[in-house]
């Protein structure tokens, strides 16, 4: 495969990337230029001090990206400083000239621009449409890699990922997963996925984010991902959050989970909706920002979601349910809305 090759050419030249962990020493190499960071570590809380690739490494970020990749069910794991980097750093970094990206037309923004910074063909396909995007792979020059989202963000549906899984086998496609919306656990693990990229900032409540994948896949994005390697690190209170933030999902993410699924399975018994996974559970009319402001002056905080953000067609009040959310909180969105 062609991350092999890069790497390899890198290797022979002398200028292969790899994470240091040197710690102590007189300080020549950090960018704490006054010294800011230093003194917050005095007093319990550090400042990153530069890239992971210069001063912003540590033991305690890699055994950190080791649980999250085991948590996952991932070989390996890359945490970047926001989800909108992952996604453009991955795609900008895998992207090449000789690859083929097809790509469902409903992927987030950052997957668009991850994909305007590579140097690879970029063919969309219809959204969760199976026949669409096998006609485009039967099409498609290798080495090719199929983009969805497990969640989509603004439809809230949930993307065939066993289905497509599928196919990227049957047609030697690979396939890469955002799971930014999928609840803190995902809906890729198991299946045979090229990477994922997950978030802390939306179910996690923190910041950051990773991409997950083989450890030949993190090797590359060290080397290739500009995102990653010219950004200067999550400090270590960041990562503390991350780490705490891990701690809570294993010890009461079930229990989330169910109340969660719950409320999902009476706001769709209670509008007439088909049964979904999801939390977001879109609302589309042309008077989204005039029914955003009623609902507000009520005291119920929902968001419209207008072009160009979307299509013209697809202008919508996005209401996002979540486990803390009480019944007769949903009863009063639905009066507010009737």
């Amino acid at each position: 495969m062609f991350l092999e090759e890069r790497l390899e050419e890198r290797r022979v030249s002398g200028l292969l990337r790899t994470l240091s962990r040197r710690n102590g020493g007189i300080d020549f190499a950090s960018n704490d230029y006054f010294g800011f960071a230093r003194e917050w570590h005095e007093g319990g809380e550090a400042g990153s001090t530069g890239s992971r690739l210069l001063t912003g490494n540590s033991i305690f970020c890699e055994e950190l990206e080791e649980r999250i990749a085991k948590f996952h069910r991932a070989e390996s794991c890359l945490i970047y400083t926001s989800g909108y980097l992952a996604n453009q750093g991955l795609l900008s970094a895998i992207g090449t000239s000789r690859a083929t990206f097809l790509y469902d037309l409903e992927v987030h923004a950052s997957m668009v621009d991850g994909m305007r910074l590579s140097d690879a063909k970029c063919v969309p396909f219809r959204h969760n449409d199976l026949s669409s995007l096998e006609a485009r792979l039967k099409k498609a020059s290798p080495p090719v890699f199929i983009l969805v989202e497990s969640l989509y963000s603004i439809s809230g549906d949930l993307a065939p990922l066993a289905e497509i899984g599928e196919l990227a086998h049957k047609w030697d496609a690979r396939l890469i997963v955002d799971e930014a919306h999928a609840g803190g656990v995902g809906y890729a693990a198991g299946l045979n996925v090229f990477a994922r990229m997950h978030t802390f900032g939306q179910a996690l409540g923190t910041q950051g984010a990773c991409v997950l994948g083989s450890r030949l896949l993190r090797d590359y994005l060290i080397n290739f991902s500009r995102p990653f390697i010219y950004t200067t690190a999550l400090s270590p209170a960041a990562l503390c959050q991350i780490a705490r933030s891990y701690d809570r999902l294993e010890a009461e993410g079930e229990g989330h989970r169910q109340k969660l699924h719950a409320l999902i399975a009476a706001f769709c018994e209670k509008t007439g909706r088909g049964p979904t996974g999801g939390p977001i559970q879109p609302i589309y009319t042309k008077h989204s920002t005039e029914l955003s402001e009623r609902l507000w002056e009520r005291g119920i905080d929902v968001r419209a979601i207008r072009p160009p953000t979307v299509a013209k067609k697809k202008e919508c009040l996005r209401v996002v349910l979540h486990s803390f959310n009480q019944p007769d909180e949903l009863d009063q969105l639905l009066e507010a809305l009737s």
